[in-house]
C-alpha cells in the first residue's frame, strides 16, 4: 500500500454517510438500481446498478439527470460513500478481503486506500479510523483500523451479530445492526468508538419486522432505518427514530407488496433517499422526512 497516498487523501475521508450491505437487494438478471448515498451538498446521488451484470457504481443529480457510471468491473462494488470534498469511496470484496478505493465524480483518479480482512468498511467522519466486520455473518466482530487498515482492534467480541455499521456525523457513536439474543428480532444498536457495551435504540411493535441498514440524520439527532415485514414477504417500510426518546415511526406507510429500504438522508435533514420497487423494479427514491411527496429519480425519462 502507497502510505503516501493513504496520507494525501485521511484529509478527504470524512465521510458524510456510509451505506454498507443490507438486505433487499437481489440478486439475479433483473436490472436494480438501488443503495443510494446523498452527496454532502445534496445536488447528487452515488449508488449501486447491476445494469451490466455486476454491481457498479453510478451518479445522478438529485433531479434525475445527468446519471452516468463511475466504474465497471468484473467484480460487485459496495459500501459506497461520500467525502466532505466530494469524491466517492467504494469498496470491492475479493476472497473475504475489502479493497476500498476512492474515485472522481467523473470516474477518474481511482486509488486503491485500504485492504482489510473482512466486510462493510465505513471510515470515521475525521477519515483517521477504519471500521470493517470480521468473523461470521452469525458471529460478526467490528474491528477499528488506521485508514489504511493497519493495527486493527475488535471492539465486539463476536458473541453476536454486528451488521451495516455506521459512524455518527461526530465520530463518537457507531450505530449497527444487532439483536439481544440468538432468537430475538433484528434491532438497531449503537456503542461508542471504543467498544462500550451495546445498547438498543429501536423499539418497533411486535409484528413489524426487524431493524435494519441504520442511517444517522446529519445533527446525529435521529436514526432513519429499514423494517422488513417478518408476515409478508416482500414489503419494507423506512421508520425513524429519536436518539433522546420516544416511540419510532413509520414513513410512507402502506399495504402494498413493495420494499422502501436503505435510507440516506439529505445534508438540510428534510428528505431521505432510498431504494424502492414500489413500480415494480428497485430505483432510487426519495421523499420528505415526514413520508410525504415521494419522487422516483433513477429509472425515468427527462
Amino acid at each position: 500500500m502507497n502510505r503516501a497516498i493513504v496520507k494525501q487523501y485521511t484529509a478527504t475521508l470524512a465521510l458524510v454517510v456510509i451505506t454498507v450491505v443490507c438486505s433487499g437487494r437481489s440478486s439475479g438478471a433483473e436490472v436494480q438500481n438501488g443503495m443510494p448515498v446523498v452527496a454532502p451538498r445534496g445536488d447528487r446521488i452515488a449508488f449501486l446498478s447491476n445494469r451490466t451484470g455486476n454491481d457498479d457504481v453510478y451518479i445522478v443529480s438529485t433531479d434525475g439527470t445527468g446519471e452516468r457510471a463511475l466504474t465497471s468491473t468484473p467484480e460487485n462494488e459496495t459500501n459506497v460513500a461520500w467525502t466532505r470534498r466530494g469524491k466517492i469511496v467504494f469498496a470491492i470484496v475479493k476472497d473475504e478481503r475489502s479493497h476500498v478505493y476512492t474515485i472522481d465524480v467523473d470516474g477518474k483518479n481511482r486509488r486503491e486506500m485500504a485492504e482489510v480482512p473482512g466486510r462493510a468498511v465505513a471510515y470515521s467522519p475525521d477519515g483517521k479510523r477504519l471500521l470493517y466486520m470480521g468473523g461470521t455473518w452469525t458471529e460478526s466482530i467490528l474491528n477499528v483500523a488506521a485508514p489504511d487498515g493497519a493495527n486493527p482492534k475488535p471492539i465486539t467480541n463476536g458473541s453476536s451479530i454486528a451488521w451495516n455499521a455506521r459512524w455518527s456525523p461526530d465520530g463518537k457513536w457507531i450505530a449497527f445492526t444487532g439483536r439481544s439474543d440468538p432468537k430475538a428480532e433484528l434491532a438497531i444498536f449503537q456503542m461508542d468508538g471504543e467498544g462500550s457495551v451495546p445498547q438498543q435504540l429501536s423499539d418497533v411493535p411486535a409484528g413489524e419486522g426487524g431493524a435494519q441498514c441504520p442511517a444517522w440524520s446529519p445533527d446525529g439527532s435521529q436514526i432513519a432505518f429499514q423494517v422488513n415485514s417478518r408476515s409478508e414477504k416482500g414489503l419494507a417500510h423506512i421508520w425513524i427514530l429519536d436518539r433522546g426518546g420516544g416511540a419510532a415511526h413509520k414513513l410512507a406507510a402502506h399495504t402494498d407488496i413493495y420494499l422502501d429500504e436503505t435510507p440516506s438522508w439529505y445534508p438540510d435533514g428534510n428528505r431521505i433517499a432510498f431504494q424502492s420497487n414500489r413500480t415494480g423494479r428497485m430505483e432510487v427514491w426519495m421523499m420528505n422526512v415526514d413520508g410525504t411527496a415521494p419522487q422516483q429519480v433513477t429509472g425515468t425519462t427527462h
